[in-house]
């Protein structure tokens, strides 16, 4: 019987790539993404790549909560038993932006929206046999020593490295956090990080100075390309017997230690307490 899994921020980069290659291996894949020539582009793409792939798309603006609500939503209708969440999606912004709800977008983005979605989709996850969670983050989080809990918005002290390092060092806390929180009945949950990847993620909402560094960065030897910043995600979704290395961060599909913040167990509560509260959850693990 075919697999599900839902890929957010599926229309190009890694996010594609991994759409694409778990296409190919016969999962159903629900494509997401916020643009829906885009995400219609993605999607016959991949089927005119292989006609038999079973590939649905899945429109929202992961900015906003009540747009993750409703993605969760549709994804219940179209999917009961889902098997893989994979949280891709994530932005990078030279410039403070608030979303409607007043947070901050790089951290609504790629934080609240992974925390939010992970959660609503919990009964769909449960009932398959191998659910699991996968959250692309970064070794980003090396780059500031623990989060701005007095200042997550970075009001008047924003850069968007130091935005972008905060939303990747909750990716890595969330996961820890999860990890210990959770029960048997709950899916696995992984960290990525996928490395320095060819993508346009710096080129969007950027400043033309910092896009201009982003394109010499891309072309800098040793970089990745899409598909290749996407084996360890595939390989998460994929290979079988990775109940026992939940909560793990991995590189190169394998497990590695991320940086020192991230195993501060007092900012991984605070940060899931935090997290509840501007989400609106009551508890995690009741959707």
């Amino acid at each position: 019987m075919s697999k599900t899994v839902l890929i957010t921020g599926a229309t190009a980069g890694i996010g594609f790539a991994t759409a694409q290659d778990l296409a190919a291996r016969g999962y159903t894949v629900l494509l997401h993404g916020r643009n829906r020539a885009k995400t219609e582009a993605a999607r016959d793409q991949i089927l005119a790549e292989q006609p038999s792939a079973q590939v649905k798309i899945v429109m929202a603006d992961l900015g906003q909560l009540a747009e993750v609500a409703r993605l969760a939503e549709e994804v219940r209708t179209l999917a009961p038993t889902l098997d893989v969440l994979i949280n891709n999606a994530g932005v990078w912004n030279s410039q403070q932006e608030l979303t409607a709800e007043g947070v901050e977008k790089t951290f609504a983005v790629n934080h609240l929206a992974y925390f939010l979605l992970s959660h609503l989709l919990l009964p769909a996850l449960r009932r398959s046999a191998d659910g699991r969670i996968v959250c692309v983050a970064s070794d980003s989080h090396k780059q500031i020593k623990g989060m701005f809990f007095d200042n997550i918005n970075l009001d008047g002290n924003y850069h968007g490295l130091r935005s972008y390092a905060q939303s990747k060092l909750a990716n890595v806390l969330f996961c820890y956090e999860y990890e210990r929180r959770r029960k048997s009945q709950d899916p696995a949950i992984f960290a990525v990080q996928p490395g320095l990847v060819q993508t346009d993620i710096g080129l969007k909402g950027n400043t033309w100075l910092h896009s201009l560094a982003w394109k010499v960065r891309r072309r800098m030897s040793g970089n990745k390309t899409p598909a290749q910043g996407a084996a360890t995600s595939i390989y998460l979704a994929t290979e079988p017997g990775l109940a026992e290395q939940s909560g793990l961060y991995w590189d190169n599909c394998q497990p590695k230690k991320s940086f020192s913040s991230s195993y501060d167990r007092d900012e991984a509560r605070i940060l899931w307490e935090m997290s509840e509260e501007m989400t609106g959850i009551g508890n995690y693990f009741q959707p």
